[in-house]
């Protein structure tokens, strides 16, 4: 399910957010989704979907967007010029719960900032959009950035990839495949569509320059972390099914965190 949330800011004149505005945008869909089901919202925050010992949330989340020469960037700080924007945030669900998200969402009010700079918003609609069919294969420009990290052995942090690098195209697959299979074993999607193969045929071709961006999780707090994805066009062939699930619950690593969301452009 992926919806389109509009949103007027609430604060009069100029109106300044922190670049790393992502996961206090996390949290706040984890409120909402909260308002509907706390206890799966629970369930989503502290353990999700699990697949041995990787664990999925299912939901991603695109950049903000404004209208033309809506925004203005100064250093980490993000002013909003038109009291404007919207996001796009994708999920799947429970069927038992699509039937109530949209209206979980609409009129919501919430606050984005940190210690500095804080904005209120208020959700003015939320549009559900109609997902495209998929046919084995599909080009895509990230709305988000795409983070695929490589475990080193004796080190605690992972070596983030750009889709550059060799490694980097069967990492996303195999994340596509872990993603599937969880989501098959949770009943998230019908028995249909399983793979034929363990090994499906997963093809990846960079189509532009990647783009690397830097995002701050709980930014100015001890916990403070920086995670670092690639923004770029990709051609990609896969079964049907994977493609779906990369389109829906998003490519790579991080999506609750608004990490590896996507828009089609087109389908081949």
């Amino acid at each position: 399910m992926r919806i389109r949330l509009s949103f007027n800011t609430l604060n009069t004149g100029i109106t300044t957010i922190p670049v790393n505005y992502q996961y206090p945008v996390s949290a706040w869909i984890y409120h909402t989704l909260a308002e509907g089901d706390h206890e799966f919202s629970t369930f989503l925050h502290d353990s999700g979907f699990a697949l041995g010992t990787k664990a999925f949330k299912f939901f991603t989340f695109s950049q903000l967007n404004f209208p033309a020469k809506g925004f203005k960037v100064e250093g980490d700080r993000l002013h909003i010029l038109t009291g404007q924007c919207h996001l796009i945030v994708s999920f799947l669900l429970p069927l038992a719960m699509e039937n109530f998200i949209k209206g979980l969402f609409k009129n919501q009010r919430f606050s984005i900032g940190d210690k500095i700079s804080q904005t209120d918003l208020l959700v003015s609609s939320v549009e559900v959009l109609t997902e495209p069919g998929f046919n084995g294969k599909a080009i895509f420009t990230t709305t988000s950035p795409i983070m695929v990290g490589k475990r080193m052995e004796n080190c605690k942090t992972a070596s983030y990839l750009s889709p550059e690098e060799t490694a980097f195209e069967q990492l996303l697959a195999d994340n596509l495949i872990h993603k599937f299979t969880t989501a098959l074993n949770y009943g998230l999607i019908s028995p249909g569509p399983e793979l034929e193969t363990d090994d499906p045929e997963i093809t990846f071709k960079l189509l532009n320059k990647p783009r690397m961006r830097g995002i701050k999780v709980k930014a100015f707090t001890p916990e403070e972390t920086k995670i670092i994805g690639y923004t770029f066009d990709f051609e990609l062939k896969a079964p049907t099914a994977l493609l779906q699930i990369g389109y829906v619950c998003g490519f790579g690593e991080k999506n609750s965190l608004g990490m590896g969301c996507v828009e089609l452009k087109n389908i081949q």
